[in-house]
């Protein structure tokens, strides 16, 4: 008897651990339709239409991660369309004592680290150069510019820039020949308006020649927002 009832626990004691493991960690706020509310940070937000989405951890800062359903594919990835950049926007929240300039200028700057900067990177393909992954060659960031915007109440800033690459593309498994050289480029727009002492920054990236077009949903996004306090405070 004795015997079984130590197999008995050492079998509980061995599928514990996964039991845990299958427990799903909770998600960073929910969506009700085309809406997205961030119950810990006192933010709603409305979604575009013909994107989905993912939800980021409750635990952390990247809050909500979009991407559009069917996007548009360059006439150099016909016969390679993985090679696409996928239209995505990833929104990111936290607190800071700055305002949303001064934030958005430390982003871009090249001198400037901190550990909001080291977690914006691992997200913010569009100012890191690391992302571009194997077989993709980036050139310097080219800024397009950056204006204050007005959503409601509250002021924040957007900056657009461009980045030129170059990517070697196998046309097919069997392509032992290097494939393609194609020259392109990459471009996107960075958003941040605050509220208080929250701040939630919005980046998009896709392929340069379909910008005009992504950017309206990034703007739709952005100028969806509300902030679930009835004190609003303006940040330039």
């Amino acid at each position: 008897m004795l015997r079984r009832l130590t197999i008995l626990l050492l079998v509980l004691l061995v599928a514990a651990p996964a039991g845990f493991a299958r427990r799903k960690k909770p998600k960073a706020g929910e969506v009700d339709g085309q809406v997205y509310v961030d119950a810990r940070f006192g933010i709603q937000l409305t979604l575009p239409e013909g994107w989905k989405y993912k939800l980021g951890d409750e635990e952390g800062h990247f809050r909500l991660f979009l991407t559009q359903k069917k996007y548009e594919v360059p006439p150099d990835y016909q016969d390679a369309e993985d090679y696409t950049k996928v239209p995505r926007i990833v929104v990111w929240v936290d607190t800071t004592t700055v305002g949303a300039t001064a934030f958005l200028d430390s982003l871009v700057s090249e001198s400037y680290s901190s550990d909001q900067k080291r977690e914006l990177f691992k997200e913010f393909e569009l100012i890191n150069e690391a992302s571009a992954g194997s077989g993709t060659y980036r050139e310097p960031l080219i800024p397009r510019g950056r204006k204050l915007i007005s959503v409601g109440d509250y002021k924040g800033i957007r900056w657009a820039a461009r980045c030129p690459y170059m990517k070697e593309v196998a046309l097919s498994a069997s392509d032992t020949g290097g494939g393609k050289r194609v020259r392109g480029a990459y471009e996107g727009t960075i958003a941040a308006l605050k509220h208080g002492d929250v701040i939630v920054v919005f980046h998009m990236i896709c392929e340069s020649q379909y910008y005009e077009g992504i950017d309206a949903f990034m703007d739709e996004l952005v100028n969806s927002i509300k902030f679930s306090s009835a004190e609003k405070e303006s940040e330039g």
